[in-house]
């Protein structure tokens, strides 16, 4: 029996380990949550500054595009006769509506374009049931500024209703005189649609600042003629500053909560982007989980206790747990001959010291560990290191693993798959480990086999067989999805199609295997001129097509003239002939599908045999 001193002593421990281990378990928690709460901060700030990051670049593409848009209309033949005789035609002003119209389609940004002639007067706009805010000195005197250099200029409206960005850029007529600009609005809530694509949290918030630090547009927006709208940010605490990004502290200059900020430059524009994420909605994790938490500490230190309990109530029953110990070794004996008659391989190794205690003949075959002595005890121990990657490493780090497929690296380095599980027998003065190996290297032969094989018979589906490029099912269902990516991000695409001259009577000539060496020259040479991201294809006998996306249509028609360049200069043994072939290329159109976009360069190509052979014609050409 326990002596009553030596039960009393294991009482007072149990109860001070109870303590100590509710005080720690409370200490843990609250670091946990700390740390959770620095990594949430850090994680915002990454997040706030990727936002700011793109949002500048998309900022900065938009006022791009649109300046683009104005420089455009120097070339229109109507706003050069508006700006030299002052007045148009009805018919010609509805041509000019027409065109402007069709200008402000290619720019989403851009709400109006006027046409100021050289006394800052708006002599023609886009919008005729608006009337024209009259425009600021700084523009005028900007436009009678002698400087080639400054020939487009941005600045920014404060007001409620016709704010925004206002760009200018100045016309010239032929002979190169100043006869006024053309200018153009993108308006304050511009950045809505670019925002509703993010996400900044439920009370995020997104700004556009001028050079002044005054506000151009914010996200959500304000309704109102709010004077505070345009007061600047307070940075109360900096937390990083380099030359393109500042992440720092500030209450909103709108509604006062403090916020996590990225300010960012927006190119070369004086405009910057800032996008404050909420400490309300990134802590909120950290809220949720410290009610969550709370409980369970209350509810393990409920456990603890009544774990106390209990171990106070099994002092008491000391006599009985030295009987279980009896049955733990007569179970011990009974899984020894367990691991001897079972079809698996089969270890009981010591967890603490990795050594083998004893291995069944499956286990000592694939082990490569000597055979049993038919003399020996069967209780006899092998003592024997364990040699075997994972699976020592689980027992080093105390873990468990059920049917787990594992690539094992025995002693000599040599490896081979098995379906592994490891348990933990017991915790005496002997503990064990009980390991169980499958060997399905055989199967994972097999399954690498398939594998390979499934992956050339995707390659055959998609590929040429004689250029490898791909073939023309691949093709249609590519153009397809370029088209549908057009369509919903308005981007531009641009298809050609050509086919070699002569080819025929090339192949009577020189016989089909020449023939072949040819459509492979011509299959190299266009993957050398063109990018990894374009899809050359063979559509046909000598018939090829190249997807160009993000492309316009003057630079895929440089990538075709580079093609017939690299060819001019391939030379075939035993064959004086030059290769050459004829080609169209056309770009994506609003409303346009795969047949359409085919037709039109199908007509290219047979307007480009009719012209005389090796030549590769455009809409732009045709126009």
């Amino acid at each position: 029996m326990t002596p009553p001193r030596f039960g009393s002593r294991s009482a007072r421990h149990a109860k001070w380990g109870a303590a100590l281990l509710l005080l720690v378990t409370l200490a843990l928690l609250a670091v946990d949550l700390s740390t959770s709460y620095r990594q949430l901060e850090t994680e915002a700030g990454r997040q706030a500054s990727g936002l700011s990051q793109l949002l500048a670049e998309r900022l900065s593409s938009g006022i791009h595009e649109a300046g683009l848009i104005l420089q455009s209309s120097n070339q229109i033949p109507e706003i050069q006769r508006l700006l030299r005789s002052g007045t148009l035609e009805p018919g010609t002003r509805q041509n000019l509506t027409q065109k402007l119209l069709q200008l402000l389609q290619l720019a989403p940004y851009l709400s109006r374009v006027e046409i100021v002639d050289t006394a800052c007067q708006t002599v023609f706009s886009s919008k005729r049931d608006s009337a024209s805010p009259p425009h600021h000195n700084e523009f005028c005197r900007w436009l009678h500024r002698i400087d080639p250099k400054e020939s487009n200029y941005t600045t920014v409206i404060h007001s409620p209703t016709d704010g925004g960005i206002v760009l200018a850029n100045k016309l010239y007529d032929g002979e190169g005189n100043l006869i006024g600009m053309a200018t153009g609005l993108i308006k304050h809530n511009f950045i809505q649609d670019e925002v509703s694509r993010l996400t900044v949290g439920e009370h995020g918030e997104i700004l556009v600042l001028d050079q002044r630090q005054l506000t151009v547009t914010r996200w959500p927006q304000t309704s109102g003629n709010d004077p505070q709208s345009y007061r600047p940010l307070q940075p109360r605490e900096i937390l990083s500053h380099d030359p393109g990004q500042m992440l720092f502290d500030a209450p909103s200059s709108f509604d006062g909560r403090e916020r996590l900020y990225s300010m960012r430059q927006t190119g070369n524009y004086p405009f910057q982007v800032a996008v404050g994420l909420s400490r309300r909605d990134f802590t909120r994790y950290v809220w949720d989980k410290a009610w969550l938490a709370i409980p369970g500490w209350l509810f393990l230190s409920a456990l603890t206790l009544l774990a106390l309990r209990k171990h106070l109530s099994n002092l008491r029953q000391h006599q009985l747990l030295l009987q279980g110990n009896e049955r733990i070794r007569a179970s011990e004996e009974q899984a020894r001959l367990i691991l001897d008659t079972a079809p698996l391989a089969l270890l009981l190794v010591n967890p603490q010291t990795i050594r083998i205690r004893h291995a069944n003949s499956p286990a000592r075959e694939m082990l490569g560990l000597p055979p049993r002595d038919p003399e020996q005890a069967a209780d006899n121990e092998l003592n024997l290191p364990l040699k075997l990657q994972p699976v020592e490493q689980w027992l080093r780090e105390g873990e468990d693993a059920l049917q787990q497929e594992v690539e094992l690296e025995l002693e000599d380095k040599s490896r081979l798959w098995a379906i592994a599980s490891l348990r933990r027998l017991g915790h005496d003065s002997q503990p064990s480990a009980l390991i169980a190996l499958y060997d399905i290297s055989g199967r994972k032969l097999l399954e690498q086999q398939l594998h390979e094989s499934n992956q050339q018979l995707a390659e055959m589906a998609v590929t040429d067989p004689l250029t490898r490029l791909y073939n023309r099912r691949h093709a249609d269902m590519v153009l397809r999805d370029e088209i549908s990516r057009c369509e919903r991000y308005g981007q531009t695409m641009a298809i050609a199609v050509f086919d070699i001259d002569h080819f025929k009577r090339f192949n009577d000539q020189y016989g089909h295997q020449a023939g072949d060496d040819v459509l492979v020259a011509v299959a190299n040479a266009l993957r050398d001129t063109t990018r990894n991201t374009d899809i050359n294809a063979r559509i046909g006998g000598e018939e090829f097509m190249v997807i160009f996306p993000y492309t316009r249509l003057r630079d895929a028609q440089k990538v075709m003239s580079r093609l017939q360049i690299a060819l001019t200069h391939t030379t075939f043994p035993f064959v004086e002939q030059r290769i050459t072939f004829s080609g169209g290329v056309t770009d994506w159109r609003p409303g346009d599908n795969p047949a359409l976009m085919m037709s039109r360069a199908d007509k290219l190509l047979y307007d480009a045999k009719q012209s005389g052979r090796n030549v590769v014609l455009s809409d732009q050409e045709e126009a």
